[in-house]
């Protein structure tokens, strides 16, 4: 935007009136200042001319005293008449036309001593009979006197009315002169600027269509012009930035809606099992934020007729069609698919398929039809496939969960099978021995009695035996450690033991800062289990003591001793498969166990195995 040059200027018109107002208080003050050094020396010649009144006075006043005295008198007065009369401070006062009233008096007054006065007053002073008229002529020459100082004062009294009559007339052009340069300040500066001030308030307010009056092409104009200028650009970029706000407003509602859409899917997922519901659930919240005309979740052929579907019963079936020429695409023996698949149908409407792909494989797909003919935008793809993904992974998930359960089952089983064979089928094994002896005794003599009651006795024990192993497998698969810890687990089977057999047990736990596997803990618990079982049946103990506490070389060791009669270990019983199970659990967690007699007397079993091993898969269930 240019402006043009050699414009009017508000500048330039108030200068000028400024300077007017400046012009005229400039000539009233020098006017001032004139007469007033004019009106000086009238001053001073009043002054002169009325002390001649006093002087005369004093000729007189010395023309009485010249009788008894001298005429020294009379001669200085009459000098001092002369001086004060012909004076420079009344002499200069008087005007420069001879024909002036006042010069004219002043002459008259000069004249009237020169004639009459003075020598009048010379002879007076010698002859008294001349005073009395030496008083009237006195009265003659102060009446001359008065009339040169009342015409000085006339002319003073001229000047200073002029000077009046100049200030007044200053002061009213002076009046005239600041009221147009108001005027002309209200009109051209006020009243452009009120409107600024206004359409600038405007704007303010978000109103963008004010404009600025156009009038001539001074400052405040090419101001009102920039102003319009301005708030067309203002308009502009608002109207701009508004439209990127929307912009931004839709995106971030959409990300709301992408966000509370995942967000909803996934703790749906996370909290639920994957089912018909819950599928259903991801296929309702995809329509609230897309908007399609149907939807399949399509997991494979044999679960076509099931799966969860919306739209019309024409538009699903069309779907479950389109799912099974799908299924080769998407983990049916085909390349994984990852990223989202648009085809157009010849509709002319498009049919997406989004993979349930979990980073590995696909385990479905989702179809979906979309309203109209558009294609799906950049936001709705990366959503898709979003939930794509969240939904793959928590198939996978749930196959995985599946595949730990079946394996799970088959380890309980297999355990189930192992300790059966190694404890229960062993003792009836045994007893179906002794009874074939049994029998051949009972058959071949009629008197066995003897050793027909020791087998008999014999029997009761495998049978006593073989119960109580019974018991031990079902407290053992019964067995839980609950969020209390290991500790509390202990503390519990103490607490049982001490019931049943009154004999007290100290426990010294070391190791309540060693934060151990689920796993690892249930084998702890059953050795511990195991041992106060062997102490119970047969060690006679009257005190026990458990500890557990971790080595120097960093090992974790646990510690069963008894005070009872002790265990032979050279020759241990055959029928006693538990401290085979207890090695057994030992050897799962990488250690190894000792049993061995107490030099006090009693037993003690030492458990001692690393602390950062992982338990073997040896077919043990963990509950």
């Amino acid at each position: 935007m240019t402006f043009r040059h050699k414009q009017p200027s508000v500048v330039r018109r108030m200068g000028a009136w400024i300077s007017a107002m400046a012009a005229l208080a400039a000539a009233s003050i020098l006017m001032s200042i004139t007469v007033v050094e004019l009106s000086s020396g009238d001053a001073k010649a009043i002054n002169i001319a009325g002390s001649l009144r006093m002087q005369s006075y004093a000729v007189q006043a010395s023309v009485h005293g010249s009788y008894h005295a001298n005429h020294s008198l009379l001669t200085t007065a009459i000098d001092e008449f002369e001086r004060r009369h012909q004076s420079s401070g009344l002499v200069h006062a008087l005007p420069q036309a001879l024909d002036h009233p006042i010069r004219v008096a002043h002459a008259a007054v000069g004249n009237y001593w020169q004639e009459i006065y003075k020598p009048l007053a010379q002879e007076a002073a010698s002859e008294q009979r001349h005073y009395p008229e030496l008083t009237t002529r006195t009265l003659e020459l102060v009446h001359h006197i008065d009339h040169l100082v009342e015409l000085v004062e006339e002319g003073l009294e001229a000047k200073l009315h002029l000077l009046r009559l100049a200030q007044a007339v200053s002061l009213i052009l002076l009046g005239l002169v600041s009221i147009g340069a108001v005027l002309q300040l209200k009109k051209d500066v006020l009243h452009p600027l009120r409107a600024l001030l206004t359409s600038a308030h405007r704007v303010r307010s978000g109103d963008f269509t004010t404009r600025v009056p156009p009038r001539q092409p001074d400052e405040l104009g090419q101001l009102g012009e920039a102003f319009n200028f301005m708030v067309e650009d203002l308009s502009t970029s608002y109207a701009g930035l508004e439209r990127r706000v929307a912009k931004k407003t839709r995106e971030l509602a959409r990300s709301n809606q992408s966000l509370s859409l995942l967000y909803n899917i996934t703790r749906t997922l996370s909290e639920r099992a994957v089912s018909h519901a819950t599928l259903q659930f991801v296929l309702t919240e995809l329509n609230a934020v897309i908007g399609v005309d149907a939807g399949l979740v399509c997991l494979g052929r044999a679960h076509l007729a099931g799966m969860p579907a919306i739209g019309s019963t024409e538009d699903q079936a069309s779907l479950q069609q389109a799912c099974l020429a799908y299924c080769q695409h998407n983990g049916e023996g085909g390349t994984p698919v990852a990223r989202l698949r648009v085809d157009t149908e010849p509709s002319g409407r498009h049919l997406l398929s989004v993979p349930l792909f979990d980073g590995d494989q696909n385990h479905g797909t989702i179809l979906l039809r979309l309203q109209g003919n558009l294609l799906p935008e950049r936001w709705q793809v990366d959503l898709m496939e979003a939930v794509g993904r969240h939904v793959g992974g928590a198939l996978a998930t749930m196959q995985r969960n599946h595949e730990r359960h079946r394996l799970s089952l088959m380890d309980e089983r297999s355990v189930i099978a192992r300790e059966l064979h190694d404890s229960l089928a062993q003792s009836l094994s045994y007893l179906k021995i002794q009874v074939t002896r049994l029998q051949a005794l009972l058959s071949g003599k009629s008197n066995a009695t003897g050793p027909v009651m020791d087998v008999v006795q014999e029997l009761r024990d495998g049978l006593n035996e073989a119960y109580r192993q019974l018991r031990e497998l079902l407290t053992t698969f019964r067995l839980r450690i609950d969020d209390r810890g290991l500790r509390a687990a202990i503390e519990d089977s103490i607490q049982a033991f001490t019931h049943r057999t009154h004999v007290p047990v100290r426990l010294a736990d070391h190791l309540e800062h060693i934060d151990l596997s689920p796993e690892r803990e249930i084998h702890v618990l059953q050795i511990i289990r195991e041992a106060l079982a062997n102490i119970e049946h047969h060690a006679r103990a009257t005190q026990v003591e458990i500890c557990l506490e971790q080595t120097e070389s960093g090992h974790l060791r646990v510690r069963i001793s008894d005070n009872g009669i002790g265990m032979d270990t050279s020759n241990p019983p055959l029928n006693r498969y538990g401290l085979v199970i207890m090695r057994d659990r030992a050897h799962s967690l990488d250690g190894n166990l000792l049993v061995s007699r107490r030099l006090a007397g009693g037993t003690e079993v030492q458990l001692q195995f690393p602390h950062d091993a992982l338990p073997r898969e040896n077919g043990i269930t963990l509950p």
